[in-house]
């Protein structure tokens, strides 16, 4: 077994008969910054997180800006400034060794970074110091435009669900991009972004959804987490409304076949809904 992969993603990438082009790409995960990510990260203005203690306690929120707001500390390490970022609970501040998982996206150019290690956020910065990072399928990234100004939020304000309301169901029935966090007991945190065109996220009750994971890179993360640990995140931006919807669920992986080609699928089980209003502040164009 290739050791940059667990047991799960090597299970997963078996199935789908993938293991050899695996291994080809395992050799661009590294465990320091090349120069060409360094630039990438110096000049984002987006970035998914989560974070988790030691117990299965993920949570995902959206930190960005127009300008910079990461500093590469030296080659294993980097340093976010969270002056601008969704809800993030308190519980997670000031603890001594965060687990965590990083997307960095650039929907202009379609092109997206991930990292997963270890942190600790004191006040307004998160420090990461680094375990895997790599770039990433740039495959069902919907291109936005983004105008170089904030917009001026109101206060954040959380509302919990316990099902999907019909107000939750149209937004994210008609999403084009979500986000999915999930866990490895060993390999850490991983959070992903997933895309395609508006529907391909399906609603089948207030409390369960459905996607097609779709070929990607062939590593497999987060099928291959969810194959050890059901326990995930779902992360959603409402671009316009300015809201944010954080979804604790457990999800399952079922095999099909389609046109004679093996598919896999996610079904979700959604356990908690928080809407974090006036959360997102960028100002993107559909392109």
């Amino acid at each position: 077994m290739n050791t940059k992969f667990h047991e799960g993603e090597y299970h997963i990438q078996e199935i789908m008969g993938v293991r050899e082009e695996s291994d080809t790409l395992s050799s661009m995960i590294r465990n320091t910054i090349p120069q060409i990510a360094a630039d990438f990260l110096k000049n984002l203005n987006f970035c998914i997180i989560v974070i988790s203690t030691k117990r299965d306690d993920l949570f995902t929120s959206v930190v960005y800006n127009t300008k910079n707001f990461i500093e590469i500390i030296n080659q294993s390490e980097i340093l976010i400034k969270l002056q601008n970022n969704s809800h993030i609970p308190k519980k997670f501040f000031n603890y001594p060794s965060l687990n965590i998982g990083m997307i960095g996206l650039d929907f202009e150019n379609a092109l997206r970074i991930r990292i997963n290690g270890k942190g600790q956020i004191k006040e307004d910065r998160l420090l990461i110091s680094i375990d895997e990072i790599y770039s990433n399928c740039p495959k069902y990234i919907k291109k936005r435009i983004l105008r170089k100004e904030l917009n001026i939020l109101g206060k954040q304000i959380l509302q919990i669900e316990k099902e999907l309301s019909l107000e939750t169901i149209k937004k994210i029935s008609n999403t084009d991009t979500f986000f999915i966090s999930s866990s490895h007991k060993e390999k850490g945190l991983d959070v992903s972004h997933k895309g395609g065109k508006k529907g391909f996220l399906k609603i089948l009750s207030v409390n369960q959804l459905q996607y097609e994971d779709k070929p990607g890179n062939n590593l497999y993360n987060s099928i291959g987490n969810i194959y050890t640990n059901p326990n995930i995140n779902l992360f959603f931006i409402d671009f316009e409304e300015r809201d944010t919807y954080h979804i604790l669920a457990s999800a399952k992986i079922e095999e099909r076949e389609l046109k004679g080609k093996k598919r896999l699928f996610v079904t979700i089980n959604c356990k908690e809904i928080t809407i974090n209003r006036n959360s997102f502040g960028l100002n993107y164009i559909l392109n």
